[in-house]
């Protein structure tokens, strides 16, 4: 991301890492197949899934994760919401 444009900068984004595996050989991992499954328990969405650019403006980034809290995590989960764009409504832009 540009400067100013990183949700890391938020304190609540995390880019997780497996052993020597990180960025986009992550999505290959028995880890990652978890944290599809049971980050929203713990308040955390996958922020740049696979196939939503036009909707984040960012390229997929399987390794990149949001907390958003459990409420709102878990209420994504339930509606089949991958993105926060959809789920508040709002457009992302080229941020890249």
């Amino acid at each position: 991301a540009r400067p100013g444009y990183s949700e890391h900068q938020t304190g609540l984004a995390v880019d997780v890492k497996v052993g020597s595996c990180a960025l986009s050989c992550f999505n290959g991992s028995s880890q990652y197949v978890w944290l599809r499954e049971n980050a929203a328990t713990f308040g955390f969405i996958q922020r740049y899934p696979e196939g939503l650019t036009g909707i984040t403006g960012y390229t997929a980034e399987p390794w990149h994760w949001r907390y958003v809290g459990t409420n709102i995590a878990q209420d994504m989960k339930a509606k089949n919401i991958q993105t926060l764009e959809q789920y508040f409504g709002i457009s992302g832009g080229d941020y890249n």
